[in-house]
């Protein structure tokens, strides 16, 4: 004897598929995101354990090889002078590269804390570099997020300081209202582009798409550029931030 079952069919409540299919996006997005910030790291491990250290060892060849009695002529000297002071100069590039797109100060010092420790990196006797900040309290920023502000700081930091002729560099990163607030302002020429659309800005741009800030370039009235990047956190907990630091007058 055979009987007949009834087969019930399930209905998905109206927008089900949707939120499933966003919250799939999310977690691809937040994947892709973490996975360029592990690539970057490992390339920013191998840029100093590996080049960093091939480096210093020419440089201290370089330092030896001055001091033999058979290169003591002066031209020679000059010579293995301007060497030097291009190893010294490739290193720091090097440490400055591994530093800051390798995250590592983002993940052991926070957000702001990186961001002063890069900025610091570029006073010299020709620009003046401010910075205001505070610490972003725990739990405002995932790890890739917090890399992802860093990395659009360093870029309008690094472009101001190689492009804009500026004599001051402002550097400010705060929250209020739930919301992160960063600042890269210089008193330069402003913006270098004709179209304002140069590779810096474009990498900037996809940086703060990739986390939905909101980033502006405003032309400063009195000269210069202010690059400007606000996020929204919403999962936040309560908490006053503290002094991160600022750089010495």
């Amino acid at each position: 004897m055979h009987t007949k079952r009834s087969r019930r069919k399930c209905v998905e409540p109206a927008g089900t598929g949707e939120r499933l299919s966003l919250s799939r996006k999310r977690e691809l997005d937040k994947r892709s995101r973490r996975g360029a910030m592990d690539e970057a790291q490992q390339l920013a491990a191998e840029i100093h354990d590996g080049l960093g250290q091939e480096l210093a060892g020419i440089s201290l060849l370089v330092s030896a090889l001055r001091r033999s009695p058979k290169v003591q002529h002066p031209d020679v000297q000059q010579c293995l002078a301007n060497i030097s002071d291009l190893m010294i100069q490739a290193m720091v590039s090097c440490r400055r590269v591994s530093e800051g797109f390798g995250g590592f100060l983002v993940r052991k010092q926070g957000l702001t804390a990186a961001l002063l420790h890069f900025a610091s990196q570029f006073e010299d006797d020709n620009i003046h570099m401010e910075f205001h900040g505070r610490d972003i309290p725990a739990g405002w920023l995932d790890e890739t997020t917090a890399y992802y502000l860093f990395g659009i700081g360093r870029e309008a930091i690094f472009n101001a300081f190689r492009h804009s002729r500026a004599k001051t560099i402002k550097v400010t990163c705060d929250h209020a209202d739930n919301t992160i607030r960063l600042s890269v302002e210089d008193d330069g020429i402003g913006l270098v582009e004709p179209d304002g659309h140069g590779i810096g800005r474009s990498i900037m741009e996809f940086r703060a798409r990739s986390i939905g800030a909101e980033l502006a370039f405003i032309a400063v009235p009195t000269g210069g550029l202010r690059v400007e990047c606000q996020l929204f956190c919403s999962n936040t907990v309560s908490g006053e931030p503290t002094d991160a630091g600022r750089l010495p007058p």
